[in-house]
């Protein structure tokens, strides 16, 4: 079950407000201890027991990527605008093995007011993704450039509630790819897909152009609603105990 300093408490007090059922489920299947979990599927926060255990879900919310492609003319223009603003994006470590630069739109379900202003488009198409993670710890929305001859060595993110959307901005001709669990796949422009990033992957781009695509995440398709509005309330981007969540787990 939930260890009390990890939320335990918060999520007892839900009973108040939702199903008992519901809760009870939770309480019984989500734990903050992953170290019995298999090195391929390793989240760096907290676990749901008994989901889904394919790490691929392009098939799944076929609607909400067609939104994203459809728009793929007006998000890349909104890239292109503001690339060379370099004050306004993050940037790899020049140590790393990976060379990269990102521009949150949402931080950890937080909202980056600036950068979103530069963004007004994009910004509205994604907070009009009605399984869109807003306001929630693991819920981020970037774009994401990996520049040439990079790669990103292979990491777990930090739970299995979400899935991460990918939508091809810019993609080189050759070899550039993401690998899941296992599964390589390769990114192109103006299409999506969607892994659980649960799972151990990787990203690698050898040729010497960049990589640009649009990172979203969703919560995971197989959440029902009622589960979705308590996972809201337990890792709400606000409140005390998602900060104790934060920094007492291992970095991502």
């Amino acid at each position: 079950g939930i260890n009390a300093e990890y939320g335990g408490q918060k999520l007892k007090k839900m009973y108040e407000r939702y199903e008992s059922l519901a809760v009870h489920k939770i309480e019984e299947r989500l734990t903050f201890d992953v170290t019995t979990l298999p090195d391929t599927r390793c989240p760096t926060i907290c676990y749901l027991r008994n989901m889904c255990d394919y790490p691929w879900h392009s098939h799944k919310q076929k609607y909400l990527q067609n939104l994203l492609c459809d728009s793929y003319g007006v998000i890349k223009t909104e890239v292109v605008n503001i690339i060379a603003e370099q004050d306004l994006w993050s940037v790899s470590d020049p140590n790393s093995c990976g060379s990269w630069q990102k521009l949150f739109l949402y931080n950890q379900g937080k909202k980056i007011e600036k950068n979103c202003q530069e963004m007004p488009k994009t910004t509205a198409l994604i907070e009009g993704l009605d399984t869109f993670m807003s306001g929630v710890i693991f819920g981020n929305a970037f774009i994401s450039i990996l520049n040439g001859q990079s790669v990103l060595e292979p990491h777990c993110g930090p739970t299995n509630l979400r899935v991460r959307c990918h939508m091809g901005l810019q993609i080189p001709q050759g070899d550039c790819s993401i690998t899941v669990n296992g599964v390589r796949e390769h990114w192109a422009n103006q299409e999506c897909f969607m892994f659980d990033d649960s799972f151990l992957h990787s990203a690698s781009n050898k040729t010497d152009s960049q990589r640009i695509v649009l990172i979203v995440d969703l919560w995971h398709p197989n959440l029902t609603i009622t589960e979705i509005k308590i996972f809201e309330e337990l890792f709400c981007s606000t409140t005390l105990i998602t900060h104790l969540i934060l920094s007492l787990s291992k970095p991502n």
